[in-house]
């Protein structure tokens, strides 16, 4: 091989060498370089509506507002690295469309997730912009509920008058948030659990104030419900001329459910059984709907929260109750599926040891009325047919049994009634026949009386001394 050749060839060699080496390092040192790169990020967000967001990288959560007349926007998010994947409300954008999306907005609060996703690392960072619709004060409830009635709640108005019964003790005030993260406070009094039990001190006006704050965003929101308790409303020009021209329908004023007939008046202190809900609805003085235990005429109705009158069993404060195809509260006794109930004169239902004209009854826990032998408190006792606690003689079964007074059972016991003596086996059931007791023998007749005259039993005669007891001498 001649000298040019192998120069050639060495030439070459070398220059893929120094190629090879360059192209390593260079491959190390960008891997280097992803290795210690921070996770991905945007470049800039561009809203068509809301202004400037005064835009930086590491700046993941942004709060703007618009217009009640903006029904979307525009919004452009673009990576800082080309080579980044990019998704807006779980959707991907891409370089052909310029990152862009259109995004429907609601009245109140917008949330707009923005994530960057980096394809080689696998690194994620999320972007948050919150868009209000209405402007800064645009936080509001879902619904606000009182005494678990709908007040005519409409998101947009923040201010209510609503009317409470005279007689009204306590109310509870339940305010529902938006979903996501909200706090609430009622009078400066941070709530639990969205929900305030208010007690009232007699008739007169009572104001509370609602604030929820989006934790989100330190955006506040605040509601004013002004509660008339037995006086009326001030004068609502607007609620009265909506009401009136209303025939024939379901209507709220001043917070309260009210039905008007078909000269657009609201009925007042009448009962009105509505064809569609197949239910009885009362009114009173004000032409409100009454909810609750009403007193009409003497007689208790309960009427739900929807106002429809309650009929047959109503659980209500840990007590049952029940109250008639009438919907009137029922005491005394009741039947109802061929059992026998017990309601006190409160009207809640008996359980346990009950008297009744001078008899006592035993109920069940369901409240049904028991009858056959039950035992209670380590004694039996027996129920007849009726219910009633029996005393004295008991035939059950062609067996005799004895109750004490108090009706409890006699077991392995000595009776004395009407001038004979009788013994009852452990079982409860009178003795016929023999019976060895404490060392002696004893004979009872077939009416279970203790035989203390000479008696042939077998073709022997026996005498018994002035105990009953056999006499062997």
């Amino acid at each position: 091989m001649s000298k040019m050749v192998r120069r050639i060839i060495l030439t070459f060699f070398i220059i893929y060498s120094v190629s090879f080496l360059q192209t390593s390092s260079l491959n190390l040192l960008m891997t280097k370089v992803y290795a210690e790169q921070d996770n991905p990020s945007l470049k800039d967000i561009y809203l068509s509506d809301g202004g400037n967001l005064d835009f930086s990288e590491d700046k993941y959560s942004y709060v703007t507002d618009v217009g009640n007349d903006i029904d979307q926007v525009l919004i452009k998010a673009k990576p800082y690295d080309l080579l980044d994947t990019v998704k807006v409300d779980g959707e991907i954008v891409t370089r052909d469309d310029s990152y862009r999306k259109v995004v429907p907005l609601v009245k109140g609060k917008n949330k707009i997730e923005i994530e960057v996703l980096d394809n080689r690392s696998d690194a994620t960072s999320t972007y948050n912009v919150y868009i209000y619709k209405g402007g800064k004060d645009a936080v509001y409830l879902k619904d606000i509920n009182i005494n678990d009635s709908n007040i005519g709640f409409d998101k947009n108005t923040n201010f209510y008058n609503i009317e409470l019964d005279e007689g009204t003790d306590i109310m509870e005030l339940q305010a529902t948030p938006d979903d996501g993260n909200y706090s609430m406070t009622a009078n400066g009094k941070q709530l639990s659990n969205d929900s305030i039990k208010v007690k009232f001190n007699g008739i007169g006006k009572y104001t509370i104030n609602l604030g929820v704050k989006d934790d989100d965003t330190q955006r506040i929101g605040n509601y004013t419900l002004n509660m008339y308790l037995g006086i009326p409303v001030t004068p609502n020009v607007k609620d009265t001329i909506n009401a009136v021209i209303k025939p024939n329908q379901w209507v709220i004023v001043n917070g309260r459910w009210r039905y008007n007939d078909t000269a657009g008046k609201c009925l007042k202190n009448t009962w009105y059984y509505d064809n569609k809900y197949k239910s009885y609805f009362y009114f009173n003085s004000r032409g409100n709907m009454q909810t609750g235990w009403m007193e009409d005429d003497d007689k208790w109705y309960y009427l739900e929260a929807n106002g429809e009158m309650q009929t047959g069993w109503l659980y209500y404060k840990n007590e049952w109750y029940f109250l008639d195809n009438n919907g009137v509260m029922k005491t005394g006794w009741i039947k109802d599926n061929d059992k026998w109930y017990f309601l006190k004169d409160d009207g809640t239902m008996a359980t346990g040891w009950i008297t009744s004209n001078g008899t006592w009854y035993f109920m069940e826990r369901n409240g049904s009325m028991r009858t056959g032998w039950i035992y209670y408190g380590k004694q039996w006792y027996y129920l007849d047919q009726s219910g009633a606690m029996n005393t004295g003689w008991v035939n059950e079964n062609n067996q005799w049994y004895f109750l004490n007074a108090d009706g409890s059972m006699k077991a392995g016991e000595w009776v004395y009634w009407k001038n004979n003596w009788y013994y009852l086996n452990y079982a409860g059931n009178m003795r016929c026949g023999w019976l060895y007791k404490d060392d002696k023998y004893y004979y009872f007749n077939e009416d279970g009386a203790m035989r203390t005259s000479p008696v042939e039993i077998d073709g022997y005669i026996y005498n018994f001394n002035n105990d009953g007891s056999v006499n062997f001498g």
